[in-house]
């Protein structure tokens, strides 16, 4: 009358489908983390002004801080004006090497 393999294969596909759609949630808020990383929190950039700038040791961490990146290659500072600017050289988990800059502190 009823072939039970059918039924079984429609059931385990529904629960297949079931927990996809209940997972999905979860997975894109996992993507979205990374990103909120890169921008700093209204605290941290009114921190950073009372202070006058970034050191290069919190430049390098948030470099870090970036979701893509593998691995730190250099990292100088240069003054220009009484104003530095720190360079963070870093490679992407995908090869490509890149350079952030961040202001420095006033001197």
């Amino acid at each position: 009358m009823f072939d039970l393999r059918q039924d079984d294969d429609v059931f385990n596909r529904l629960t297949l489908t079931l927990l996809v759609l209940c997972l999905l949630p979860f997975a894109s808020e996992a993507r979205l983390k990374p990103g909120v990383q890169d921008v700093p929190s209204p605290a941290t950039v009114f921190e950073t002004a009372q202070r006058g700038g970034l050191s290069l040791n919190e430049a390098i961490e948030r470099v870090r801080n970036r979701g893509d990146v593998e691995r730190v290659l250099s990292a100088e500072t240069k003054v220009r004006n009484g104003q530095e600017t720190h360079y963070i050289k870093y490679m992407t988990k995908d090869g490509t090497v890149r350079t952030a800059t961040f202001p420095g502190r006033r001197r």
